[in-house]
């Protein structure tokens, strides 16, 4: 998924404009870079993304764990999901995902 349909989803589900960029979050390298845009924090975007993902993709998810880490000069901020989807006989897959943030601007804002 590019980040411009992201930004679309965000805005369909949350009902805001997120300010970010950067990738599809599946790794470092790719990660979503959420900008400073003075009126939304990061953790409202971040839940604002993943929400939207979770709608996109008829799934609901729980945050296992989170951690911080800095590399490259850049602050990334890693989730560890865990994931339920329903199929269509109504029997639930789980499963785990990690989504990489770049959360720099926050950090050195």
């Amino acid at each position: 998924m590019m980040v411009s349909e992201l930004k679309g989803l965000v805005l369909e589900h949350s009902g805001f404009n997120a300010a970010i960029s950067g990738g599809n979050g599946r790794s470092i390298d790719s990660a979503i870079i959420i900008h400073r845009d003075g009126v939304h924090d990061k953790r409202t975007v971040q839940k604002a993304v993943l929400w939207a993902l979770g709608q996109h993709k008829d799934l609901s998810w729980g945050v296992l764990s989170d951690e911080r880490e800095d590399a490259n000069g850049r602050c990334y901020e890693s989730m560890l999901l865990d994931v339920r989807i329903m199929n269509n006989s109504g029997q639930v897959k789980r499963g785990q995902q990690q989504i990489y943030f770049d959360i720099t601007e926050h950090v050195n804002g």
